[in-house]
């Protein structure tokens, strides 16, 4: 049996030893720190809870790093752990930043199709405004989250005279929270629109008339804001993944409770694409509307085709709901 070496016998640490382990460790824990917050989804961990709320706000995550990259660098002692997080947060710009960049564009064509997506908040929207957002855009299809048979009821006597026709995903007497509400132009010609219960808020689907062969579903994806909720959300994203990865991709537009820098977003959109991309908007916040556009998060999307052209992209304001509505018009490749 070996017996410990007293403590007097012990050899003493080099002079400093214990400085530069104590260094060693802070520079781990700052760079570990960072990479939880601007880099989850590479560490595998944005589909777990807490994280795949922490995943979301990337975009501010980073800023916030190389803000803290600089200031640890004006100390002499701390420019390795500044070092180290500001090369994470150069990593989680260079993810976000292209988002920014707009592309050229063609002009707007006659035979674009118009997707208007609004989630309004438990159905308090201002339905008045809503309608004058649609007799203005005029829309091909409407797409509200959040919209059952009651904000239906209320909303399309102030469209009537539009032509269009309307469907909910949610029975009659079902709070507004858990339906979704499709509406159609007369220009969208003859859907067959059907309710589709795999997700926990039931999803429509269309197809037909304008959209030939292709499908377009109508969807809210859950929140995964609590711990019990992020399997549902996962599960919800994977439904969309299918969709995505169908020979004749769809267009998928809704609520979907995510952003580009969640990995199962990005990894579901097979052969699709956010209709924000190249339009130089893809970072502008849908929500919370409380807060600027530019210090939001885009959570709400029209997915469509990979080889469609995005020759509008706006997000519009929307009074009475905390989300703000997005408007695209693209040019789709015959399916």
């Amino acid at each position: 049996m070996f017996r410990q070496r007293p403590a007097s016998l012990r050899r003493p640490d080099p002079p400093g030893a214990r400085r530069r382990r104590l260094r060693a460790g802070l520079v781990a824990a700052a760079g570990g720190a960072a990479a939880m917050a601007v880099l989850p989804d590479r560490l595998r961990l944005d589909r777990r809870f807490p994280f795949v709320d922490v995943a979301a706000w990337r975009p501010h995550a980073a800023v916030t790093a190389a803000a803290g990259a600089a200031v640890l660098a004006t100390g002499k002692g701390s420019r390795p752990a500044a070092a180290v997080v500001g090369t994470v947060a150069l990593a989680g710009i260079s993810a976000v930043a292209r988002r920014a960049i707009a592309a050229p564009a063609p002009a707007p064509g006659p035979g674009d199709l118009t997707i208007l997506s609004a989630n309004v908040l438990k159905g308090r929207a201002d339905t008045g405004e809503l309608a004058r957002l649609i007799e203005r855009e005029t829309p091909d299809v409407v797409v509200l989250p959040e919209a059952g048979p009651d904000f239906r009821d209320k909303l399309m006597p102030l469209v009537a005279d539009l032509g269009y026709r309307s469907w909910v995903s949610a029975e009659p007497g079902t709070a507004d929270l858990w339906g979704v509400t499709l509406l159609a132009s007369a220009r969208a010609g003859d859907l067959r629109v059907r309710t589709g219960y795999e997700m926990r808020c039931h999803y429509l689907q269309a197809t037909g008339g304008i959209l030939g062969r292709r499908d377009l579903f109508a969807v809210h994806a859950a929140s995964p804001l609590k711990p019990r909720w992020t399997p549902v959300w996962r599960s919800d994203l994977e439904l969309v993944a299918g969709w995505c990865g169908a020979p004749v991709p769809p267009i998928v537009a809704g609520d979907f409770n995510a952003t580009l820098d969640h990995s199962l977003l990005r990894a579901g959109l097979g052969g699709c694409r956010s209709a924000a991309t190249g339009t130089g908007r893809a970072l502008a916040g849908t929500y919370p509307s409380s807060l600027p556009r530019w210090l939001g998060i885009q959570i709400d999307h029209v997915l469509v085709p990979a080889d469609a052209v995005t020759t509008r992209f706006e997000i519009v304001d929307v009074a009475g709901s905390d989300h703000r509505a997005v408007l695209a018009r693209v040019r789709l490749a015959p399916a």
